[in-house]
């Protein structure tokens, strides 16, 4: 982790208000600091089904993203793979 990406995780969006901040603040450090490359990546078991990969260009950190969807709060974590 570090200042170009993000230096916490998000184990659940409060709201859908938090995750649009959030979604926007992800949008500007792609499309204007060019600082994090996005990866798309769909695992095929149901756990963490649909969600994205994104991975920082300065750290080389892997994030994993999982917009909510009604009762499902959604996360971004860090990750290993």
């Amino acid at each position: 982790m570090c200042d170009k990406c993000f230096n916490t995780e998000i184990a659940s969006f409060p709201s859908q208000d938090d995750y649009e901040r959030f979604d926007l603040e992800l949008t500007k450090k792609i499309a204007n600091d060019k600082s994090i490359k996005m990866e798309q990546f769909v695992n095929t078991g149901w756990k963490d089904r649909g969600y994205q990969m994104y991975r920082c260009l300065v750290c080389e950190q892997l994030w994993k993203l999982s917009a909510p969807d009604y009762s499902d709060r959604g996360y971004f974590l860090r990750s290993s793979k």
